[in-house]
């Protein structure tokens, strides 16, 4: 899903991408557990759950949201890109990085996701995985990745070293 500003002459001024892949499995998964957790206290019986204290309960309770909360934040994960740099949100970490810290974009065949290559004191490169892009996506995800490259570009990324 791209949520890209209005376009100008030289393209947009700001892009947004999220993964609806990703979103749809963290939601299915999320529905998957809180209902296999509901069906297990039912089926565990009235006596076994006689027995159980608010303690115990509220610790199950506890890691079914925990397990609930990281699958969504995983599922909502997003790439913001305008004048300022680039945000990566992959679950609950931010990433930000500016346009001349970033030499490409890659998705490669067997690539669960995208990449954004980081430039680092040394010549080698960092991989920085962006979540919000994904190889589930198909045509849609390659195409994310050439707005990307192009967007990138045009704002001047991969030009000169970072100080």
């Amino acid at each position: 899903m791209s949520d890209a500003a209005p376009e100008t002459a030289a393209g947009p001024e700001r892009l947004s991408y999220t993964s609806p892949p990703a979103l749809m499995t963290a939601v299915v998964l999320s529905i998957v557990l809180l209902s296999a957790s509901m069906f297990g206290w039912w089926a565990i019986g009235e006596e076994i759950r006689d027995k159980i204290t608010w303690p115990q309960a509220g610790t199950l309770l506890f890691f079914v949201f925990l397990m609930i909360g990281m699958m969504l934040s995983i599922g909502y994960s997003r790439l913001w890109a305008d004048e300022r740099g680039v945000i990566v949100r992959n679950g609950p970490f931010i990433r930000r990085f500016s346009i001349a810290q970033i030499a490409g974009v890659r998705l490669r065949p067997g690539d669960a996701w995208t990449s954004l290559l980081i430039k680092t004191d040394g010549e080698e490169l960092k991989r920085q995985p962006v979540l919000a892009i994904q190889f589930l996506e198909g045509e849609a995800g390659r195409r994310k990745v050439v707005d990307l490259r192009r967007w990138l570009v045009a704002q001047g990324a991969g030009r000169d070293p970072v100080a």
